[in-house]
């Protein structure tokens, strides 16, 4: 009976464990809280001036004094996403390394001289930092605050 017993509460914590890992599951970041987490974070926000990523809103997050550029795109749907995403991997030249390539999720660092770039998909929605590798700490920073 113990040994039921036993096998029982290890199941249950082991179900418990799958079903709370979800939790910490990270979702995409909508414009709107893109746009208030870059301001609050000291970035200055506008939309591009011409953009051909064919997103549905699209958005460039700069810091004055720092080298640090993020550019936000929101597309209809994932694989719209995905393409860019490609895209733009493609169009980075030097030793890049995937540091994550699922379905939902992938994300591509490279650093080609002085210049530092990340390149994060995630869902419907894509993002492109780009800084000096000295300043590199600042947008890795701030794509950790946004979860991607």
């Amino acid at each position: 009976m113990k040994k039921i017993w036993k096998i029982c509460v290890v199941a249950l914590a082991a179900a418990a464990l799958t079903v709370f890992a979800g939790c910490s599951a990270r979702a995409a970041v909508s414009a709107d809280d893109f746009q208030k987490q870059a301001k609050s974070a000291g970035f200055t926000v506008a939309a591009p001036e011409s953009d051909s990523s064919g997103a549905s809103k699209s958005l460039t997050a700069t810091k004055g004094g720092t080298d640090v550029q993020i550019d936000y795109h929101q597309f209809a749907d994932a694989s719209s996403a995905e393409s860019w995403y490609s895209t733009q991997k493609s169009a980075l030249t030097g030793s890049g390394k995937n540091v994550v390539d699922s379905d939902a999720y992938n994300k591509y660092t490279l650093t080609n001289g002085e210049i530092h770039y990340v390149l994060v998909r995630m869902d419907n929605t894509a993002v492109l930092c780009k800084t000096t590798s000295a300043k590199q700490s600042e947008g890795d920073s701030f794509l950790k605050s946004i979860r991607y």
